[in-house]
């Protein structure tokens, strides 16, 4: 049976009710803002989400492929607690549990998890912290968490094995690069981005669970890669089957094996994303041919504390010898008219990651990474195929009036981005609204009343935030302006108010733009064209953390501003 559970969240919409949580920074509790001359004593309730809040439109679990075993005889039914004669068993199936956002705007993603782990590792991180399902279901992507055959929920299996009580644990932490164990302690390796604590240490421990099939008490720690491989191939067929759309089969560790065998069982892999796998295919294997007949856009992320050099790290020669295969799959793919792509986070300037770099303290960076990947190399229907080729950069939309302006404020990188791509696409300037006084991190915690942006909220008369330069050179020269900026509290961030209060818009095109995880643009152009009491405002858009360039020039594009 297909089981779906519709959260009351998902509702909101139906209801007409407002649900405002920005994403670019994270104040946002829904106040509403006071409307000059509006009726007094009558304020409207909203329903509200802090920002960055989660909207889950859909979730629910099901099983996936799997095989019925059979008895010999015939079931007696006057013994039927003791009967095993004609019975059956259903085995070696994947148990999926699955999210649907109210916002679902990127490809389906299917998430396999490695040696010793369950679904619970893409899930949530040792010290608490968000988990990589949540961080891509808030860029848009539904998520699929298997439970590999014979693991976790989908213990049932055809295979009898056995479970050791044999301690391991030591063994584990120095496999994965996060430290080793010395004179009764473990320890970090220097620069580690896994968080710290004996909790957290006690938390990463509890997440292993055993595999029913494995004979674990004689050393077996081999899984069935075509079992798995099947059954993950089943899961996507089924999410094909539900979306009509193709997913990115993200994988870990000893997970990488089956999720290239998958390739040979299905037409609906869109990508695959393996996170330092055991090894890559081997070239001209029947994965590799497999890979290679449909196109399959791939790309390999490892940590650090790879290769020889660091001799203190006694995992690390084995994990250099394991990502080489990676170069040699590399290699001949490219030629062979494929796409691969190996990403060194070193190399990127993210260091510290270990074998499990989705727990680490930068996941969320991790995860940005592999989205940008995803954005850049991954058809948008789903079907196989890399994205070869950008389209060439639209002409400046402005280019026979007056000059463009890109005004922004942005927090944590959001609304800059965004900003960046209205830029380029119209051919404008940039100009960024800085706060004299920077908001920090502890600044911004929302969820702490003493916090700036809690007492700015709580009492209006602190809005006014001083900028380190609140006019612009030449203004009289822009015609067209936009501004960006975050939702606080369902309205613009407030040093935006700064800068248009400091201007004068007479005869300008105005043009709001902010980021958001679920509201819209709500009131919040309104009150600035409020604010600045003059030019010509338009309607404005909002945009999610994560929007592509692409989807920011086309709406750029069809403002039809000349």
């Amino acid at each position: 049976m297909k089981l779906k559970k519709w959260l009351s969240l998902a509702l909101a919409g139906a209801m007409s009710l407002s649900l405002l949580a920005g994403c670019d920074t994270p104040p946002n509790d829904g106040t509403p803002a006071q409307t000059p001359g509006g009726p007094q004593g009558e304020a409207q309730q909203e329903a509200v989400l802090p920002d960055g809040a989660l909207v889950i439109k859909e979730q629910g679990m099901f099983s996936a492929g799997g095989t019925v075993l059979t008895s010999d005889g015939t079931f007696d039914v006057s013994n039927y607690y003791m009967s095993r004669e004609g019975s059956t068993s259903h085995v070696d199936h994947a148990n999926v549990f699955y999210q649907i956002p109210a916002e679902e705007t990127g490809l389906p993603m299917v998430f396999l998890h490695g040696y010793g782990q369950s679904r619970m590792g893409w899930m949530t991180t040792p010290d608490g912290r968000e988990g990589w399902s949540d961080l891509f279901l808030k860029m848009g992507h539904s998520v699929f968490l298997i439970d590999q055959p014979r693991r976790g929920e989908a213990g049932q299996t055809s295979v009898a094995g056995t479970i050791t009580t044999e301690p391991s644990d030591q063994t584990w932490y120095t496999q994965f690069r996060i430290g080793t164990y010395l004179d009764g302690q473990f320890t970090r390796n220097e620069g580690s981005q896994f968080p710290e604590g004996e909790e957290v240490l006690d938390q990463f421990f509890r997440q292993m669970t055993p595999d029913t099939a494995m004979d674990a008490a004689n050393g077996d720690q081999n899984i069935d890669v075509t079992v798995v491989a099947q059954a993950v191939a089943a899961t996507i067929d089924e999410v094909y089957e539900r979306t009509g759309k193709g997913s990115i089969l993200v994988t870990h560790s000893q997970g990488g094996m089956p999720g290239w065998e998958t390739a040979r069982y299905t037409d609906h892999i869109a990508a695959i994303v393996a996170i330092e796998p055991g090894m890559a295919p081997m070239v001209d294997s029947e994965d590799y041919n497999a890979l290679l007949a449909k196109n399959i856009p791939v790309t390999f992320y490892y940590g650090d504390y790879i290769g020889p050099e660091f001799t203190g790290v006694p995992a690390a020669g084995m994990w250099g010898m394991m990502s080489s295969t990676a170069d040699a799959f590399t290699a001949a793919y490219t030629a062979a008219g494929g796409h691969s792509t190996i990403v060194r986070l070193p190399e990127e300037g993210i260091t510290g990651n270990d074998h499990f770099m989705f727990q680490d303290l930068n996941n969320d960076v991790i995860a940005n990474h592999v989205e940008a990947w995803i954005q850049a190399n991954v058809s948008s229907d789903g079907g196989s195929g890399a994205v070869v080729s950008s389209p060439a950069p639209a002409e400046p939309s402005n280019s026979e009036g007056g000059k463009t302006l890109v005004a922004y404020y942005s927090a944590t990188g959001s609304t800059q981005a965004v900003a960046q791509t209205i830029a380029d696409t119209t051919g404008g300037d940039l100009f960024e609204i800085v706060p004299a006084e920077p908001y920090t991190s502890a600044d911004l915690d929302w969820t702490d009343s003493d916090s700036r942006v809690s007492q700015e909220h709580d009492d209006p008369a602190l809005r006014s935030v001083a900028l380190t330069a609140d006019t612009v050179d030449n203004w009289d020269d822009y015609d067209t302006v936009f501004i960006g900026y975050p939702i606080w509290w369902g309205i613009a961030a407030w040093p935006t108010d700064s800068f248009v209060k400091a201007n004068d818009f007479t005869g300008k095109t105005v043009i709001p733009f902010c980021t958001s995880s679920s509201s819209g643009l709500g009131e919040s152009g309104e009150l600035l064209a409020q604010l600045a009491g003059a030019g010509n405002w338009l309607e404005g858009q909002r945009f999610r953390s994560s929007v592509s360039a692409s989807d920011v020039t086309d709406w750029v594009n069809g403002l039809g501003l000349s």
